[in-house]
């Protein structure tokens, strides 16, 4: 649906009139839209992935690339016959109805364990998304004393990655409501904010979730219904009658005005009492996605049914998908709440693919990942990172004839993978990767997807080699529907996120007080401006946001700045904003220095870099990486900790000598890796985690809250310079 009260720019309102569907043009409108397969580029040597168009650059911007696929269009949809998710979900039911298709772990009380993955097959989702459609139109109705179909509304979505998330989404998609996503990491301030703005009258919630909704119900006064996307009944338990988790919920909801259902219940009375589902159209607002960025009140991403097909094309021409022999399994772990993960749950509803989904415990997810053996996974550096350094302290860098084999192995591998973009070796496979696969899960393993963030060049290298896995870093936003852009498999070379997506176009935008101009040799330099089907339509509600991020000519300004080379692979170098001048005159961007560092070192998971007009130098706030930390510890001090004794590793971060040697190790990986002098940290603070959701310095993509961070940390930081610089220093001043 479109959403009352929602305003568009002419030219956004242009886009809407002016859609069409436009495909590959190999593409047979008259084939069957799951069987239909797009031809992916193999990739030579030095082969050009994307290319300006001739005629294109004009003063202040560099030219405007397109995929090498498709140079002369850019694509809204895999096929004619597909113009929304549902189309998608449809074509991949039809194909393989009684394939399983999404399936979740139970708890045994009995040995205390968590038992086998349990599948639904795709017809039962469907069948069960669509009684899920009528069961909400239904409660709505008599809750709100709504005439039938006449009201506009939106349906809140609540609780960690289950089945039941995505089946409430797909009853959503089909029946036209716009499904808005709420997480713990927005704060309970934009919660609330969230539920009023959008006029929400029903969530569906986690159990854990329902009493917070119900204490704060004083302040939503149009929520009027709550469903459980957990049972309430408990058979391990005996519940004493009127006792019992159903009871409470029920009797606290109804003093406050509020009913609550049970999801089995919602779809027993969309199968009893079926309505006549209202289709989804290219031209309705699929989802309100808010994002809070870095300051301010978040911003609801308006996104449309025909953006989320562009989104989900993209996955068709990625060979990650192909890669994976018959049908792919994939574990989701990343919060589906967030753009990233949600549309990679479309994109593998629309290829037929398996779905588990992780219990609920991060540090216990090489356990899911055992007993799933997926075929393709999604990450974020944190993770990669985590994964890394377990490898390169269990293998290369242990003790005895292990590490000695292990270290020939890599090394080997190592050199081929930098020469050729080949990852696999027939003899080192066998005797050393494979090994190391079959101990995490990962036997069945063909790639790994990166995203959210540039992940340590480093890394990428280690994990391609020990694993004999490709790992694709990819670059998008949630105006973007996630990625624009993701590296191509057998690709040489590290740090690239690949070449734009044949559903968008990308130019640069020269920044000339940050130096970076699109006449730069050897490529060009700018803020990475987007544009096509797959982008946002503007900020829900909020027409001055959307001003600034959209331009007249469409151009959405993304605020990362990057850099485009001769084969058409897009690099994120900076941002835009966040610039301040230390003493000597120097203007440094944090944000850009935070990313080198976190990319060259695998010793940090997190950094926040602060400095001020009045000081010469720059200071971190650093978060260690476990495992990394206690290897370097155990190399350089002869320390045996271990990576889960958290008191130890505590008491270890007020060593002077260790905080100066893990200051001199990653500025000597910076400096490596392009940082100049008076960029490089001079003294530090260290913390296993000292940005999270819980102290309020993270956004919901897990992006530092700068000046959170900054009052957070005030005392630190203050200690900090008063301490002084603890590593050496080459910065002179500006004269």
């Amino acid at each position: 649906m479109v959403l009352e009260g929602t305003t568009f720019s002419p030219e956004v309102q242009q886009r809407i009139k002016k859609y069409a569907i436009t495909t590959d043009p190999q593409i047979n409108p008259k084939s069957n839209p799951f069987v239909e397969k797009i031809a992916t580029i193999k990739l030579g040597k030095n082969r050009v992935q994307a290319a300006p168009i001739p005629g294109s650059q004009e003063s202040g911007y560099s030219a405007i690339y397109r995929n090498i696929h498709t140079p002369d269009r850019l694509i809204s949809s895999s096929h004619p016959k597909v113009a929304t998710v549902i189309d998608l979900f449809e074509a991949s039911v039809a194909h393989g109805p009684n394939q399983p298709c999404m399936g979740q772990r139970s708890f045994n009380q009995e040995s205390k364990s968590w038992g086998p993955f349990t599948y639904e097959t795709y017809a039962q989702v469907k069948q069960r998304a669509i009684d899920t459609a009528s069961g909400i139109i239904n409660i709505v109705e008599k809750a709100n004393s709504i005439e039938p179909n006449k009201k506009q509304y939106v349906v809140g979505l609540y609780g960690p990655n289950t089945r039941n998330w995505v089946v409430a989404d797909l009853a959503c998609a089909y029946t036209a409501l716009t499904s808005v996503p709420l997480y713990d990491t927005l704060g309970p301030e934009s919660t609330q904010y969230i539920i009023n703005l959008t006029e929400m009258p029903i969530i569906f919630a986690s159990l854990a979730h329902i009493p917070y909704l119900l204490s704060i119900k004083d302040k939503l006064p149009l929520l009027k219904t709550l469903v459980s996307l957990n049972e309430f009944e408990s058979p391990e338990f005996y519940e004493q009658p009127g006792y019992g988790k159903r009871d409470l919920v029920t009797k606290w909801a109804a003093s406050v005005g509020v009913t609550v259902y049970s999801m089995s219940e919602v779809e027993a009375i969309g199968q009893k009492s079926p309505r006549k589902l209202r289709k989804l159209v290219p031209e309705d607002i699929q989802s309100l996605c808010f994002t809070s960025g870095t300051t301010g009140l978040p911003k609801g991403v308006i996104i449309s049914a025909s953006a989320v097909v562009a989104g989900v094309c993209v996955s068709k021409y990625q060979e990650a998908f192909e890669t994976a022999v018959g049908q792919v399994t994939y574990l989701s772990f990343l919060p589906l709440a967030h753009i990233y993960e949600r549309v990679d749950i479309y994109s593998l509803l629309a290829n037929n693919s398996k779905v588990g989904f992780f219990h609920g415990e991060v540090t216990e997810l090489f356990d899911d990942i055992q007993v799933l053996q997926p075929t393709l996974l999604a990450g974020v550096p944190r993770v990669w990172n985590r994964m890394a350094a377990a490898i390169k302290a269990s293998t290369i860098e242990a003790d005895g004839f292990a590490g000695v084999l292990s270290r020939k192995a890599f090394n080997t591998k190592v050199t081929r993978l930098r020469e050729t973009g080949v990852y696999t070796h027939a003899l080192w496979d066998r005797l050393w990767s494979n090994k190391i696969r079959t101990k995490l899960g990962l036997g069945s393993t063909k790639a790994f997807i990166s995203g959210s963030a540039p992940l340590a060049g480093e890394n990428i290298e280690l994990l391609k080699a020990a694993l004999a896995i490709d790992l694709l870093q990819g670059y998008g936003l949630t105006e973007s529907l996630s990625g624009v852009s993701v590296c191509m498999m057998g690709d040489i070379g590290a740090g690239s996120v690949g070449p734009v997506a044949p559903t968008t176009e990308i130019r640069l935008r020269e920044l000339p007080d940050m130096n970076y101009l699109s006449t730069d040799k050897p490529y060009p330099r700018g803020e990475i401006l987007l544009r096509g089907p797959q982008m946002f339509w503007g900020y829900f509600k909020n027409e001055e946001e959307t001003k600034k991020a959209i331009d007249e000519d469409g151009w959405f300004h993304t605020g990362d700045v990057g850099m485009i080379d001769d084969l058409g692979r897009i690099y994120i170098i900076d941002r835009v904003k966040n610039m301040f001048k230390l003493a000597q005159g120097e203007y440094v961007g944090p944000e850009r220095i935070e990313s080198i560092y976190q990319s060259s070192s695998s010793l940090i998971a997190q950094i926040f870099v602060e400095g001020n007009s009045l000081e010469v130098f720059l200071i971190a706030i650093v978060g260690v990486l476990p495992e990394a930390y206690v290897a370097f510890l155990k190399h350089h001090f002869g320390l045996h900790i271990d990576p889960t004794d958290t008191a130890a590793m505590t008491e270890t971060f007020k060593r002077l000598d260790i905080r100066r040697a893990i200051n001199e190790e990653i500025n000597k990986d910076a400096k490596r890796a392009g940082l100049k002098g008076f960029e490089l940290v001079k003294n530090l603070a260290l913390f296993l985690e000292p940005m999270n959701a819980d102290n309020g310095t993270l956004t919901p993509t897990l992006k530092v809250k700068r000046k959170e961070a900054a009052v957070l940390y005030k005392d630190t930081i203050d200690g900090l310079y008063k301490e002084g610089q603890i590593v050496e220093s080459s910065t002179k001043a500006k004269l």
